[in-house]
This record gives structure tokens, sequence and C-alpha cells, in this order.
């Protein structure tokens, strides 16, 4: 849960902060390239599993399993380290913070958020929520609820779950915002994009 969580946070904000930067936009698409472990994820003292579905090009479905051993709440913080690919390696770009890992999940995730603890039998679905196992199936991120307009690029992520300055776990993810004029119309979901996670590694410079 947490991972999909940290990973929703990264699909929706990392747009959005690029938006925000005053850079040159122009419309297009954003796809999910890669999911995974950080390179260093043994230094992290949580563990969990996650599964991603890909559906189609604008839909990906998420099954996930963890257990917290203590509670979620506004004790936890989160960091996104963000990364531009150039020459052949990401370049660092922009770090994104906030205190309240909660209020800043809500802030810019809110519906997807309540949706997946919903889906976890999570009631009432807000954050802070108690300690526990938590087990999530069929989670689907519809990736045309995003920004229509970026920065052309792909965007490596690496997103920070911290607790009292441990840094609790860590998920990467990979973005790319291309030029695509169409809507994303019925007919061309069918179409694959060849956005797989095999043998995508983000190389930091």
């Amino acid at each position: 849960m947490l991972k999909c969580f940290l990973l929703l946070v990264g699909i929706v904000c990392i747009p959005l902060v690029l938006c925000l930067r005053g850079l040159i936009l122009g419309p297009g698409r954003w796809l999910v390239l890669h999911m995974g472990h950080c390179e260093d994820q043994v230094e992290y003292p949580m563990v969990y599993e996650v599964t991603r579905k890909k559906i189609n090009r604008t839909h990906d479905c998420f099954d996930a399993h963890m257990i917290f051993d203590r509670d979620v709440n506004t004790s936890f913080s989160i960091q996104i380290d963000v990364f531009q690919e150039v020459d052949g390696g990401f370049k660092f770009y922009e770090t994104i913070k906030d205190d309240n890992y909660c209020a800043f999940l809500m802030r810019h995730a809110g519906e997807n958020m309540r949706r997946g603890l919903t889906l976890a039998h999570i009631d009432p679905p807000e954050c802070p929520f108690l300690k526990g196992e938590v087990i999530m199936k069929n989670f689907v991120m519809d990736y045309r609820e995003l920004a229509k307009h970026g920065v052309y690029g792909t965007f490596l992520a690496n997103l920070y779950f911290i607790y009292e300055d441990l840094k609790y776990t860590c998920v990467q993810t990979i973005l790319n915002f291309d030029e695509y004029e169409s809507d994303y119309n019925d007919e061309e979901e069918e179409e694959d994009d060849d956005d797989d996670d095999e043998g995508i590694v983000g190389k930091l410079l």
C-alpha cells in the first residue's frame, strides 16, 4: 500500500511540479516506464511486495501487500528526489519535501488515496491510519487524469517515506512525457506503447 501511495505521489506530483517551474511546456502524455526498489533498498527498514499490471496505454493496475509496524500519521514526512535524463543518464533536477506525509498526499492525490484505502478495507479511508497488515488488490491508475501539458523528457524519481529523520523506505519510478496530440480515445487505448519495465535502469550521473 505504501509503495503504491508513494508511486501515486510521484506520478501525480512530479507533473505538477514541472508545470509550476515556468519551463517551456507542451501538450503530451505521461507514461510510467518503470517502478521498483531503489538501488540501496537493503538500507531501509520497511519491506513490501507490489506488482504492476499493464492494462493499456492509459491504465495500470497495482496489487500490494505490507505490514506497518507503526501508525501512519503526522510523524511521517516525504521527500522526492527528481532527476532528468540527459546524455544517457539521469542528472539531478529537483527535490520535493513536505513535513506531513498525510497532508501532502491528501492535497495532491486525495481521491486516488481514498480509493486505494477503500480497496485495502481501511475505514474511514483517510490518513492517518493504524498500524497492521495492509492488502490492496486491483488499484487502477488512470494516467489521463494527469496534467496534459508538461516538460518533454524522461524523469526518474526516488521517493522516500521518512520517520523521525530515518528514511523508512524508498521507491523508484521513471516517468516519460512525450508529444502526443490525440486525446486518448478508446480505439487508441488498445495499442501497445512498449512502456514495460524490462531493461530500464536508472543510471544517475
